[in-house]
């Protein structure tokens, strides 16, 4: 299978969160796009919510929600009331910050999406519950430290997935997706690396022509 590569958006400016949509509806390579949502407990910069996006044409992107927020399980079931027509595919939740994992990923599970949990670079793999590796359909890992978008990849990232990929070996199957850092000079590491996809920011969104920068990241991937 292709690597999956979705196109991100971390901003606390609705507008440009819009320009971005639209910038990733203009090209016909990409189609998913992956929504951070922070609160003011998980990070200093929090943005808008789910809610907040009702109104917008994804135009056929699927949306992955990234919840970096206190208590993911609160944005779901405002998903489930107010959002129910956004073309969601995907839903983590970052497990710092939030109670009971299990009771999360059946919750996304409900609604037929994917159901995944966020770690923060230096949150242990061991912080996932035993319990929750038979509900998820995928892991989040961050590469730089949460909330802010631009910065440079960590080493230790790939430290996290080698235990991810022995952890999954014993259990159940479970996609790896990487999220922060991700540029045309790392890609072909962390495809070595053998995750399943990730989620490209600043490579995209700073690049003065948009469709080019996709392009050719999207010629590094296999």
């Amino acid at each position: 299978m292709p690597l999956d590569i979705s196109a991100n958006i971390l901003t606390s400016d609705l507008a440009v969160a819009k320009k971005q949509i639209e910038l990733a509806k203009s090209s016909q390579l990409i189609t998913a796009i992956q929504i951070d949502i922070v609160d003011c407990v998980f990070a200093d910069a929090p943005t808008f919510t789910p809610q907040d996006l009702v109104d917008i044409d994804f135009a056929g992107l699927q949306i992955d929600f990234h919840l970096m927020t206190e208590e993911p399980m609160d944005y779901v079931w405002e998903m489930e009331a107010y959002c129910r027509h956004l073309p969601i595919r995907a839903v983590f939740g970052q497990v710092e910050k939030m109670s009971y994992q299990v009771a999360f990923l059946e919750e996304v599970k409900k609604q037929s999406w994917r159901a995944g949990l966020a770690l923060d670079l230096f949150t242990p793999i061991e912080s996932i519950d035993y319990s929750s590796w038979e509900w998820m359909d995928a892991i989040l890992l961050l590469g730089v430290e949460a909330g802010a978008s631009g910065q440079i990849q960590n080493p230790f990232l790939f430290e996290k997935i080698r235990k991810a990929k022995e952890k999954i070996a014993k259990g159940e199957p479970v996609k790896i997706f990487v999220d922060g850092g991700v540029k045309q000079t790392n890609i072909e590491q962390l495809q070595k690396f053998g995750i399943d996809g990730a989620t490209v920011n600043s490579a995209f969104n700073q690049a003065s022509d948009y469709k080019r920068a996709v392009e050719e990241f999207l010629s590094y991937v296999k």
